[in-house]
C-alpha cells in the first residue's frame, strides 16, 4: 500500500476498496500467510491482464514492495514479509501513552514514537513504546489491520 502518512501527524484514511482486493500469500512448507498481494490502483485492469502491478503487504497491512508484478510481490514477501514485523516502526504518540490512547487521530503536539509489534491475529496487531517510559512498561496498544494508516515502517525526521 502506498504511504500512508503524509507529512508529520497527517494520516490518510485506509482504502478499504484496496484492502478488499487483497489475496493471500503463503509460506510452501506449512501455508502459514506470510502476506498478501493487494491492487495498487483500484482502477486498474484485471490482475489477470499483462501489466497488473500489485502492492505486497505484510500480515500486518504495512507495504513491503509497491507497484510490483505479483510473481516480484511473492518474492518480496517470502523474503521480507514476516521478518518485517520484528522492525521498528512508527506513529504520532503521546509521552507518555496510555491504553485509551487512539493512535487514529493524532494530536499536533504528540511526537514521533518508535514501536515495536508484540503480537498480531487475524484482526489486530499488539503494540508497544519501543523506548517505555515508567508508566509503559507493560503496555501493549491493539490496532486494527490493516495497520498503514497508523504506523510508518521508516523513520520521520524529529523521532525518537
Amino acid at each position: 500500500m502506498p504511504n500512508s502518512l503524509f507529512g508529520p501527524g497527517i494520516f490518510e484514511e485506509v482504502d478499504i476498496e484496496r484492502w478488499r482486493s487483497r489475496l493471500p500469500v503463503r509460506r510452501a512448507s506449512d501455508g502459514e500467510v506470510i502476506g498478501w498481494t493487494v491492487a495498487h490502483d483500484t482502477s486498474a485492469q484485471d490482475e489477470y491482464d499483462d501489466g497488473y502491478l500489485v502492492d505486497a503487504v505484510n500480515p500486518a497491512g504495512i507495504a513491503v514492495a509497491q507497484c510490483v508484478p505479483i510473481e516480484t510481490a511473492i518474492a518480496h514477501l517470502e523474503d521480507r514479509g514476516l521478518a518485517s514485523l520484528s522492525a521498528p516502526h512508527w506513529t504520532k504518540a503521546p509521552l507518555p501513552l496510555e491504553s485509551e490512547t487512539d493512535l487514529s487521530a493524532p494530536q499536533e503536539d504528540w511526537p514521533w514514537r518508535r514501536v515495536l509489534m508484540t503480537q498480531l491475529d487475524d484482526n489486530r496487531v499488539w503494540i508497544r513504546p519501543a523506548y517505555p517510559s515508567w508508566p509503559e512498561r507493560l503496555l501493549e496498544l491493539p490496532l486494527p489491520i490493516p495497520a498503514d494508516d497508523i504506523l510508518r515502517p521508516d523513520s520521520p525526521e524529529n523521532s525518537d
